[in-house]
């Protein structure tokens, strides 16, 4: 087994390396590098999405593209310097996934043309404006305003909806601000509860189950690691537990109401393939979050005895379990 992986590794290896050798033709030849922030379900959706898509509008081109994949494990420094080294190695584009890796990657001066995905305020975290950078957000003011105006439905009878973020993740305070904002509109007292790590979790869930009606978590890293502690305390309190990112509903929430990396990966290709063929970055201006997607998780709809009020099914895009 150790040797056949060898044998990958060095055929991938060969691979890159013709990159530079006079056997590939450059007209037909593009090199495009993927820089992901960690391993995560949806990072891994869109990912997965955006090298299908491109792979396959390459082949359709009778072109020829290779995908070098680099995961910085979490860590900012490793982000760093693998943004250095591909400003050595100089990729035609770069497909960079994460608010931290695509900080590192625009502060490293180079003219490698950058596209983005899972980050949720460019603007916020100076990665744009660049006339060398474009991509499409995953947090908005839509996604918050839809998630609320939900819960109103799903939940008539609720009075205060509560959260725990974590204030250093910068894509978390961004969206507490449309929450903030919002709340109040759809007649819900808001109750916010920061946290620095997961260890922290199981209290500030056992605090917020006996002040509010509905707990909301948006869009947070820290709380999405620690899903389970979540989930566990929420069962047995019988709170409705509300999520923003799809991919962990599975591990127990009763909704989840967010986008869907497959699709967006998809999209990104789309622009990235027009770029490696002539087209100027410029012409794709950053876009925002796309109208997310509502799910259900019926397993969990089952365990608290929840009844859906009249209407609700026509909102919900997908049931799961």
């Amino acid at each position: 087994m150790r040797k056949n992986n060898l044998c990958l590794i060095l055929l991938l290896m060969l691979s890159i390396c013709c990159a530079g050798c006079g056997k590939v033709d450059s007209n037909k030849y593009k090199k495009v590098a993927i820089l992901k922030f960690t391993t995560h379900p949806a990072l891994d959706e869109l990912e997965k999405g955006f090298s299908q898509k491109l792979q396959n509008l390459f082949k359709n081109k009778n072109d020829s593209v290779i995908i070098e994949y680099y995961n910085a494990d979490g860590r900012v420094q490793n982000a760093k310097s693998i943004a250095g080294s591909l400003n050595i190695s100089k990729p035609d584009i770069i497909f960079v996934i994460g608010t931290p890796a695509a900080i590192q990657l625009v502060n490293t001066p180079s003219n490698i043309p950058i596209i983005y995905g899972a980050v949720a305020d460019p603007i916020g975290a100076k990665i744009i404006p660049s006339d060398r950078v474009t991509g499409i957000q995953n947090a908005g003011e839509n996604i918050i305003v839809k998630a609320l105006s939900f819960i109103r439905i799903a939940f008539p009878n609720a009075k205060t909806i509560g959260t725990i973020y974590n204030p250093s993740e910068q894509n978390s305070k961004y969206v507490q601000t449309f929450m903030e904002k919002n709340s109040s509109n759809y007649g819900f007292k808001f109750i916010q509860v920061p946290i620095t790590e997961i260890s922290q979790i199981t209290s500030s869930i056992e605090y917020l189950s006996n002040q509010v009606d509905v707990i909301y978590s948006a869009n947070d890293n820290t709380v999405n690691s620690g899903i389970g502690s979540v989930t566990t305390i929420c069962e047995k309190k019988n709170i409705p537990f509300v999520i923003g990112d799809l991919s962990t509903l599975s591990k127990g929430p009763l909704f989840a109401i967010g986008l869907e990396y497959l699709s967006m990966g998809f999209d990104l290709a789309d622009i990235t393939f027009k770029i490696l063929n002539g087209a100027k970055i410029t012409d794709f201006p950053p876009r925002e979050a796309p109208n997310p997607q509502i799910w259900m998780n019926n397993l969990t709809k089952k365990k608290m005895g929840y009844i859906e009020p009249e209407g609700l099914e026509i909102l919900i895009n997908k049931s799961i379990n």
